[in-house]
């Protein structure tokens, strides 16, 4: 009898985000999408038929798959599960083989017992199936079935007490505080200490060297260099020859470059963007333990960096947009299909466009937006974007999405899923943790506001997170543009205080401290004194509400209320703002786009 059976591999969310470095970030999600695709191979040779991942985004490395594996077997599914769980295991222990090889050098004594330890205990494989009886809606009440089973089943965890005593004085990892350190204590930082950006008082399990070393160091782009990238372009078109001495000197010092072959835009500056902020420049030295690190940073900086930054005549904006989407209702529209007679090549068909998406969604951050995919698997995708191309950016994913799924359930009865895009801004310094977190909430916000949305969450050093959300369907990356050019346009922009100002009218006047339509009646005129007040050095003519896109309800029933109006304008043109100092005196570059 033939069986639907569900796999999954984890953890996925917790294990992703114990990053420091982007090498962390992107190789733990690598490892994931490489678990399920070992998974899915060992599936096909014990004779299933694949549905997700489709069996050609097995064969292309160069994708990802999700964590998810749904395929259909002829017999002994327990078999063919117990087979798939030993191919996750086996590639996890061969991918730690091939790192121990590396790092052999930097890590304690007895390593190899410790380390085999943490990674059986990490590793969860959870599989459920049912069989597809022979009615109507046979393979959809049996992938239902099966992914229920597997739901509850993952509800349950096992425990087992370690069996592997460390040396006595082994701290902790850094990344997660769980599990022993495998790094030796002493340590003479040298290539490998350097090559791996491991810290003097760095500490990291087999997890976490597993993540740091599983890729080629010059392959990772840092967070600072992605957030920096517009401006390092306009700094390669207008100063050149600044630049390229800036490079060579960070050559001469032999710090970690970053290979450009597949991210043209990296080219203009090879290495860590954080050399362009002086806060980092002493901590930069002393992590490669360059002698005398505070003199020798500052005299770096003095030569090579200021007279860079001094040419360009407009400060680096110290931001990064931490992009992160997910499909909407994709579990509906996967349901309808499955109850069709053909369900589950409804279902591969699905399977075969998503995996395309992922290809395309590679193609949109990296090579026209600036950016770097940590993540694209089904229809989640987790990037990391300069500020100035990241609006932008968003609408392309989405646009490519819908247009995907168009195409795949064109002739169906399906709605269309579409995608909601969260972009979380957070400084370049801030934890990878905190920048992912940004990202998650700014995702879930546009789910909250209907989803197929876009929300954009701003966190400044100085000042209040800013929230502001709106439906694909009102065009928010036109809407932007249209807020910068209130805020930038020649000669008299908007002023930023009056913005603040009509923000602060909604906690001057709480709600309950008038009926609805005198409040509204309130805060309309205020709000319109307040832009109407003559400024010295502006025009007589007064700005109106109107002038600036700020529509005050009326305060009728059912309706947002006024002060949700006003936060709501006040939030927009603040996040406009961020993509006007992220794109300040860079408007002349060649830049692919974005809010500007």
């Amino acid at each position: 009898m033939k069986h639907v059976i569900v796999l999954k591999v984890g953890p996925v969310q917790g294990y992703i985000a114990q990053a420091r470095r982007t090498r962390d970030l992107w190789y733990g999600s690598q490892l994931l999408s490489k678990l399920a695709r070992a998974m899915a191979r060992a599936l096909t040779e014990s004779g299933a038929t694949l549905i997700f991942p489709h069996p050609d985004q097995v064969s292309d490395t160069s994708t990802g798959v999700a964590n998810k594996v749904v395929a259909q077997v002829e017999s002994a599914p327990e078999h063919v599960a117990r087979r798939a769980r030993d191919a996750a295991k086996s590639l996890l222990r061969a991918e730690w083989q091939r790192v121990l090889e590396k790092c052999e050098d930097i890590l304690i004594p007895g390593a190899g017992a410790l380390a085999e330890e943490q990674l059986d205990s990490f590793l969860e494989v959870h599989a459920a199936w049912a069989p597809i009886e022979e009615r109507p809606h046979g393979y959809a009440d049996a992938l239902r079935e099966s992914e229920r089973a597997l739901e509850a089943r993952r509800g349950l965890r096992e425990f087992t007490p370690w069996k592997q005593l460390p040396p006595e004085g082994t701290h902790k990892s850094s990344l997660d505080g769980a599990r022993p350190s495998l790094l030796r204590r002493d340590r003479d930082q040298g290539d490998l200490w350097r090559a791996l950006r491991i810290g003097l008082r760095e500490e990291l399990d087999a997890l976490g060297v597993l993540k740091r070393a599983g890729g080629n160091p010059g392959q990772f782009v840092p967070v600072p260099s992605i957030g920096l990238a517009a401006w390092l372009q306009a700094a390669r078109e207008r100063h050149p020859v600044l630049l390229t001495r800036l490079a060579d000197a960070c050559r001469a010092r032999e710090f970690q470059s970053v290979s450009a072959k597949s991210r043209p835009w990296v080219e203009a500056f090879p290495y860590d963007g954080q050399l362009l902020l002086p806060e980092r420049w002493q901590p930069y030295f002393e992590e490669y333990a360059v002698p005398d690190a505070r003199r020798a940073a500052a005299s770096f900086g003095r030569e090579y960096v200021e007279p860079l930054r001094d040419a360009m005549k407009s400060e680096p904006f110290p931001y990064v947009a931490c992009l992160v989407a997910d499909g909407d209702r994709m579990g509906r529209a996967l349901e309808a299909l499955a109850r069709r007679s053909d369900g589950h090549a409804a279902h591969q068909h699905v399977s075969r466009a998503l995996a395309g998406f992922t290809q395309e969604a590679k193609r949109i951050v990296e090579v026209e937006h600036r950016g770097v995919l940590v993540y694209a698997g089904g229809d989640d995708v987790l990037a990391f974007v300069t500020p100035v191309d990241a609006p932008a950016c968003a609408r392309a994913l989405a646009a490519a999405f819908r247009a995907t799924l168009e195409a795949a359930l064109a002739g169906t009865d399906a709605d269309v899923p579409t995608l909601s895009v969260g972009l979380g801004i957070g400084h370049v310094l801030e934890s990878l943790g905190e920048l992912l977190d940004l990202g998650r909430r700014a995702e879930t916000a546009a789910k909250k506001a209907g989803r197929n949305a876009l929300a954009i969450l701003v966190a400044k050093h100085s000042g209040r997170e800013r929230l502001w959300t709106a439906p694909w369907d009102a065009d928010p990356v036109g809407q932007l543009e249209k807020d910068l050019a209130l805020l930038t346009q020649d000669p008299l922009p908007l002023p930023l205080g009056k913005v603040h100002e009509v923000a602060a009218l909604a906690r001057r006047f709480p709600e309950g401290s008038a009926s609805a339509p005198e409040l509204a009646s309130l805060l309309r005129d205020e709000a319109g004194r307040i832009l109407a007040r003559a400024e010295a050095g502006r025009a007589l003519e007064p700005l109106t509400p109107a002038d600036v896109g700020l529509e005050l309800p009326t305060g009728d029933a059912g309706h947002a209320s006024p002060q949700e109006a006003l936060e709501r304008w006040a939030s927009r043109l603040l996040v406009a703002d961020t993509f006007d100092r992220a794109g300040r005196g860079l408007a002349s570059t060649k830049d692919k786009g974005g809010a500007r």
